[in-house]
């Protein structure tokens, strides 16, 4: 990985806009061969767009009311009014997730589970192989895209709790510039420029570029937590005939960052003398080099026949060089630092999806029928410095950071190949003019060859699994649907890029999910409501034999249940409140921890990092045609900060503010987070530590669309 990409991606950025220079048509001529623009995500800031269509929850290019799930929709739009400049920021807007930082990316719970590897990235509808990356900045992003429940069905192995689908920017014909500068507290520079539009009536174009660097913030705000992030996405795409359309994409990100993995906690509490106290190293770094490309091929093959195909390459450089773990011990009052990592990571990831869709008629009921086949193959390669060492102390106010080290040189550890065949099919029939039947089902076969370059050892494992999800909607009015779902889906027993010799006798973990809902417009246009109530069970979990210990068994449980409420009002047209909220109740029903020489049960316990009460609340007032003014505040339920749940930290509201003035095509925009100066805790790390969320800063932005 070089800047090259960068470059390239630049080098199109360039040359979109000399082209533009010499062939922009107006905004009022037509295109007299590109297909009609689908706005999707484009709502008003604050709206649940029900009539847009989101790939995350169908792929059958249903809109949010005709699917039956519930699907977020994070739209740039709301980003840019409430100033979500990260991604974390943008995910909190969704119904019932809470974000925060692990180790290196961000990490959220939703629906009563938090673990990273069920609840996996998705980039432009391409299911992410693992973990490890997720993106800083939003401003190259159209929408954010969150499903909640099972959905291994469309999106293969590990998305058995949900999943996230980033969305960036498309060639859709339309004539559009941007330009966004922002700064902040923490001397953040946040620059972004966007230009879209056709160089003929054939030919679209999009390019975006970001960059965003701060003196703090990296992940946590804290002393030596500088980084600098570059994010680059371009897109062409060319209508070559009535029937046949070329789409080519391409995205890069570099990432580079002084690090921070939290604060050492004493009982489940941080210490606001240290609330600004960064215990890495002094020579502490993270860098993350991914590119992405993308080349979408679409035909027409006959009236209600699509064919798609789509040919996706991700290419990754990760390097960590950094002391993670810290322990306070009571009884010298100083901080124990441990694993001092230097990892690399490797790894290029490539396929190939092709399915059909077919519209058209069963016993003269309405039917579209998608049916498809997706072939990938993962080749990853990590290398570290396992055993980290002995580590050392410093003081828990006042850490001195010094400088890493470790006895062992970093060596090649292991790499995985990993191939994956997937065949799946999605269909809805209309049984009536109300009511409609959704079923999906998907075969995924996972073959993995994995090699312990260290020890010279190596193993194989096959898995094979099923998921589906079976539905049905039913509209009472034609503003309301209720819909119902049952779904099942699969994942392997651990991250499978760095699967284990000792974990290749484990099969596949499941879950299964009971959802039902209701979507609807509210009379006069007053706004839009959903509502939700669903019941998960996750099954074959990795935990310690309760008879032996020693054992490892896949006997394990963990279940969710909960109620999921989402409102958007307009009580007069310069008003508009957006509120959700979420109760549940989540527990480990088997899990069993090796203490000591005995199995120690877990049952009955809350897993990790899991609030079982979430709310939202943003109102927006329009004073007059050039102001906005805005308010928002989050809600976020004590948590346990370990599975033993000896350790819970406390329940914590922030709130936010904004004023935007327009001037000529832009608006300045005054914003203010975390107004109250409120010390959180966002998620914990290891059990010992846990991250900080933001406090009180204020930003000023300014953003123009014309």
């Amino acid at each position: 990985m070089t800047p090259t990409h960068l470059k390239t991606l630049a080098a199109a950025a360039l040359a979109a806009l000399s082209a533009n220079g010499f062939a922009q048509q107006t905004a009022e001529e037509p295109a007299t061969r590109l297909p009609a623009v689908t706005v999707r995500g484009a709502a008003p800031a604050g709206g649940i767009p029900l009539d847009t269509t989101a790939s995350a929850g169908s792929r059958l290019g249903t809109t949010l009311r005709e699917t039956p799930a519930s699907v977020d929709l994070v739209s740039r739009e709301v980003m840019r009014e409430r100033g979500n400049r990260s991604t974390q920021q943008a995910l909190e807007n969704a119904v019932g997730v809470s974000s925060g930082q692990c180790f290196g990316l961000t990490c959220f719970s939703m629906r009563g589970f938090s673990g990273t590897t069920s609840l996996p990235f998705l980039f432009n509808g391409v299911r992410y192989p693992g973990l490890a990356f997720s993106p800083r900045g939003t401003f190259v992003y159209d929408r954010i895209e969150v499903i909640k429940g099972p959905s291994s069905v469309l999106h293969g192995l590990g998305a058995v709790t949900g999943a996230v689908n980033f969305v960036t920017k498309p060639a859709d014909g339309r004539t559009e510039r941007e330009v966004l500068l922002a700064t902040d507290r923490w001397a953040t520079r946040n620059i972004g420029l966007g230009i879209g539009g056709k160089v003929s009536d054939a030919l679209a174009y999009r390019a975006d570029v970001n960059y965003i660097g701060a003196h703090e913030g990296s992940a946590g705000y804290v002393d030596r937590s500088s980084y600098e992030y570059y994010h680059a996405a371009g897109e062409l795409a060319l209508q070559a005939t009535d029937r046949f359309k070329v789409t080519l994409s391409g995205e890069y990100v570099k990432d580079r960052g002084e690090w921070y993995f939290g604060a050492a906690h004493v009982g489940g509490r941080i210490d606001e003398r240290v609330r600004f106290e960064n215990y890495n190293v002094d020579d502490d770094r993270l860098g993350k080099d991914v590119a992405w490309y993308r080349l979408n091929l679409e035909w027409n093959l006959a009236e209600g026949v699509k064919l798609h195909n789509e040919t996706y390459l991700n290419d990754e450089d990760r390097k960590w060089h950094n002391a993670e773990t810290y322990t306070y011990n009571p009884a010298t009052g100083r901080v124990g630092r441990t694993v001092f990592s230097n990892t690399h990571h490797t790894q290029r990831y490539y396929g190939n999806r092709t399915d059909l869709t077919i519209d058209g008629h069963i016993g003269g009921m309405k039917n579209r029928l998608l049916a498809g086949f997706d072939y990938s193959i993962n080749k990853h390669q990590r290398d570290l410095n396992i055993p980290f060492g002995p580590g050392d102390t410093v003081s828990l106010e006042d850490p001195i950071p010094g400088t890493w080290s470790s006895p062992t040189a970093q060596y090649a550890w292991r790499k995985s190949d990993i191939s994956n065949p997937a065949i799946y099919l999605e269909d809805q029939l209309s049984l009536t003019e109300q009511l409609r039947l959704v079923l999906a089902a998907r075969h995924d076969r996972a073959n993995v060859d994995a090699t312990e370059i260290s020890l010279g050892t190596s193993f194989s494992k096959q898995y094979s699994g099923n998921s589906y999800r079976v539905g049905a909607l039913y509209d009472l009015s034609k503003n309301v649907s209720i819909y119902g779902q049952w779904s099942k889906s699969v994942e392997a027993p651990a991250q499978i890029v760095t699967l284990a010799g000792s974990q290749a006798a484990f099969q596949l973990a499941g879950a299964k999910q009971l959802e039902i809902g209701i979507k609807a417009d509210l009379p006069g246009k007053l706004g839009e409501v959903t509502a939700s109530t669903y019941k998960i069970a996750r099954t074959n979990l990795t935990t310690a034999d309760p008879n032996s210990p020693g054992l490892t068994v896949q006997i394990g449980e963990q279940s969710s249940r909960g109620v999921e409420l989402a409102a958007v009002l307009r009580p007069a047209t310069n008003w508009t409140i957006d509120a959700n909220a979420t109760v549940l109740d989540a527990r480990y029903d088997v899990f069993n921890v090796k203490v000591g020489p005995a199995a120690v049960s877990y049952a009955g316990n809350l897993p990790a990092d899991v609030p079982e009460k979430l709310a939202n609340l943003n109102v927006t007032w329009r004073a007059a045609p050039e102001w906005r003014i805005g308010a928002g505040a989050k809600y976020v339920g004590r948590r346990a900060l370990n599975d033993a749940n000896t350790l819970y930290t406390d329940a914590y509201s922030v709130l936010n503010a904004w004023v935007g003035w327009k001037i000529g095509k832009g608006e300045l925009f005054l914003r203010g987070r975390n107004l109250t100066d409120k010390m959180y805790i966002t998620r914990s790390y290891g059990g010992s530590q846990a991250f900080l969320g933001e406090p009180r800063a204020f930003e000023l932005s300014y953003y123009e669309r014309f």
